[in-house]
């Protein structure tokens, strides 16, 4: 997804892109080689674009951020590209990544320092994580989902920081400190609030997503197998067109497309089928 900002300062939704080829399992990178794919919040800078790419242009995600480095997660040359074979990055196809490199190179050009990148395994919405309840990146991908409650809450851009090795998000001084927040990534957190006017409006949306996260776990609705054996995978419009580039894992039980499950009556979206989602915001 591709989110430009308007003349109030929102976000809206621009542009909507298929994945061609992604590598790996649900859950976030944690080491060189193990293929899998960022999750998180990352910043993307000018020096992080390479329009010389094998790949035709590339955006380097910037993993890994401080939250990484604080959870000694290591990897290198995680990158938003064309064509569409993937280690650990997101293949868009040459077409594809020619217009998102050219609205990434424009927004930096036209005044912003850096632009924000959200990766998710799927949309966090409360089927899909009852339906990954037994994930045991289930408690990581929570973590997310504040910072995702809070820009689908407000459409602005999170203020992202670290620290005891956790995502913040939205802080700010509380009322007649005399101190600057300072974070550090694997210290003790100092004392802040959140931004009350973000922190309302996102709240609203977490009480009623625990209502029928809750709802859910009731239910008993279907839990999805962790693994599936796969080695990642690629959007169903690709798969005519590159046959053959989902294959059997060969060292680890990686996984992509999940047995469709059984679905939810009372959910429009049962999150049956996951894929990796990621966001930009321009």
């Amino acid at each position: 997804e591709v989110w430009k900002q308007d003349a109030t300062g929102h976000f809206q939704i621009l542009k909507i892109f298929p994945i061609c080829r992604w590598s790996g399992d649900l859950g976030p990178k944690l080491h060189e080689g193990d293929r899998q794919a960022p999750e998180g919040f990352y910043t993307v800078t000018p020096e992080l674009m390479n329009p010389n790419s094998n790949f035709y242009l590339a955006i380097n995600t910037g993993f890994p951020n401080s939250f990484d480095k604080a959870n000694n997660r290591d990897g290198s040359l995680l990158m938003i590209h064309g064509d569409c074979s993937s280690s650990g990055c997101y293949a868009m196809t040459d077409e594809q990544i020619g217009e998102i490199y050219s609205l990434a190179r424009d927004s930096l050009l036209g005044g912003r320092p850096s632009f924000q990148i959200q990766a998710y395994p799927f949309r966090l919405t409360p089927a899909n994580l009852a339906r990954h309840r037994t994930n045991p990146q289930l408690a990581f991908w929570k973590m997310l989902k504040i910072g995702n409650d809070h820009f689908e809450a407000t459409h602005l851009e999170p203020k992202v920081d670290v620290c005891n090795r956790l995502y913040v998000f939205d802080a700010q001084p509380a009322p007649n400190s005399p101190n600057p927040l300072v974070f550090n990534p694997t210290g003790k957190c100092p004392a802040f609030v959140v931004n009350p006017k973000i922190a309302r409006r996102a709240l609203e949306k977490q009480r009623t997503d625990e209502v029928e996260y809750a709802q859910l776990l009731q239910d008993d609705v279907p839990a999805a197998p962790i693994y599936s054996g796969l080695d990642g995978g690629m959007n169903e419009v690709f798969l005519a067109r590159y046959p053959g580039r989902v294959t059997l894992a060969k060292v680890l039980p990686y996984a992509s497309y999940l047995p469709h499950l059984p679905p939810i009556p009372w959910v429009d979206n049962d999150g049956s089928l996951t894929s990796k989602l990621f966001g930009t915001l321009f």
